[in-house]
């Protein structure tokens, strides 16, 4: 059993809880617990600074869009993806290489799945 040791908050004297041993630095009390949360989430904040905002350009980048049912290939990911708001983030240049590229990568997978299913090639030898 871990020995006590002064929460790293209040600084008052506690026993840790025995499932978690030598890894428990504060104590139980909620106010103790929620700024311990705080101060953790700050942290990982620090750690990764573009987060927040690479995850709002990934939201603002994909459109929902319902699947073709009829495609056997569904929906091309370019119907996901929303050029204007590339434009905006990245600038032209960039936006126009990106939707070139993901199209010839849409193209191929297309043609390979088009080839397997008439024989055309062989997967796994």
């Amino acid at each position: 059993m871990a020995r006590s040791r002064p929460c790293r908050i209040c600084k008052r004297w506690f026993r840790p809880e025995a499932r978690a041993g030598d890894q428990q630095r504060t104590c139980g009390a909620e106010s103790c617990q929620q700024e311990r949360h705080r101060r953790a989430c700050a942290a990982w904040h620090r750690r990764n600074p573009d987060y927040d905002r690479e995850e709002r350009l990934r939201r603002r980048l994909q459109r929902e869009v319902k699947p073709v049912v009829c495609a056997p290939l569904g929906v091309p990911p370019m119907a996901r993806w929303d050029g204007a708001a590339a434009r905006d983030a990245v600038g032209l240049e960039v936006a126009v290489a990106l939707e070139v590229t993901a199209q010839l990568l849409w193209d191929g997978v297309r043609d390979a799945v088009h080839r397997q299913a008439h024989g055309g090639g062989r997967v796994g030898g």
